[in-house]
């Protein structure tokens, strides 16, 4: 999947150069002309990276970094400026106020490039570290298969019974292809956000990726999980909106489950086959 980077920035020919490089690297591009923009692109669209200049209009560098992390769901977002504030103590202030990098203008192709993957790889090695999503509270796909693995064990060690969910989102192509990439992922953590509020307290609900969820459910045997799916299902009513159009677009939902205790077999390969069948080969 592309990753998105959003180029906050007041001067249109350096805008439109920096977006023109980063697409010539693979990146999908969102551009702002400052803060105030920027900020209101942000609460549409999902962005993996911002990218911003510090000397801007109505709403400049700073007071838009400011802005942006007050937001728990922009906590991991990589965000590096990009000025001609070549100033130590101004790159000192910025990296002081935890931005995640600071590249001075102009700036060669290759070096912006590598710096802005940089940026999102040590982003990704982050959320290694995390049980649960920082954003949406959902679990880890590591951790959910460490859950998993040991509480089968523990479950069929003392005879109780768990339950493996799987939902899927059956229009997360569709709105792939149809609207957007980052919309797809939007209708994902809304579904899961969705279905935890529904959940107790020690189940786990993760994102697995491509519009696929898995639940985790101790204590709950196979009819159990089922009548709790059939009533998730039959009270369904998630949206996510397309702000092209102001169009709400419904988010559709299937599940299927699968008892792993009582039961011998492997439960990470019973996970494994569930999400497989459901695989997305665009």
């Amino acid at each position: 999947m592309r990753k998105t980077v959003l180029v906050v920035e007041d001067s249109g020919s350096s805008r439109d150069l920096t977006a023109h490089f980063l697409q010539q690297g693979g990146f999908r591009v969102l551009e702002a002309t400052d803060g105030r923009q920027g900020l209101a692109i942000l609460d549409e669209r999902h962005v993996d990276l911002i990218l911003a200049d510090i000397m801007m209009p109505n709403m400049d560098g700073w007071e838009f970094y400011a802005e942006v992390r007050k937001q728990k769901k922009f906590n991991l977002t990589p965000f590096v400026f990009l000025s001609v504030l070549d100033e130590l103590e101004d790159q000192i202030k910025g990296l002081s106020l935890g931005v995640d990098d600071y590249i001075t203008k102009p700036v060669e192709p290759q070096k912006l490039l590598a710096r802005v993957s940089t940026a999102l790889m040590r982003g990704d090695r982050l959320l290694d570290y995390y049980y649960l999503d920082p954003v949406n509270d959902l679990g880890m796909p590591t951790y959910f298969r460490y859950r998993l693995e040991h509480e089968a064990i523990r479950c069929r060690q003392h005879a109780r019974p768990l339950t493996l969910v799987v939902v899927d989102i059956g229009n997360y192509v569709s709105m792939a292809r149809g609207q957007a990439e980052w919309l797809a992922t939007s209708a994902t953590q809304e579904a899961g956000q969705a279905i935890s509020l529904r959940l107790r307290d020690y189940d786990l609900c993760a994102d697995m990726g491509q519009g696929r969820l898995a639940i985790l459910m101790p204590e709950m045997n196979e009819n159990g999980a089922r009548a709790w799916a059939e009533s998730l299902r039959e009270n369904w009513h998630v949206s996510v909106l397309w702000p092209e159009t102001e169009q709400k677009i419904a988010v559709d939902i299937g599940f299927s489950l699968d008892a792993l205790a009582p039961g011998e077999g492997n439960a990470l390969a019973v996970l494994d086959k569930r999400l497989q069948s459901l695989e997305r080969k665009w």
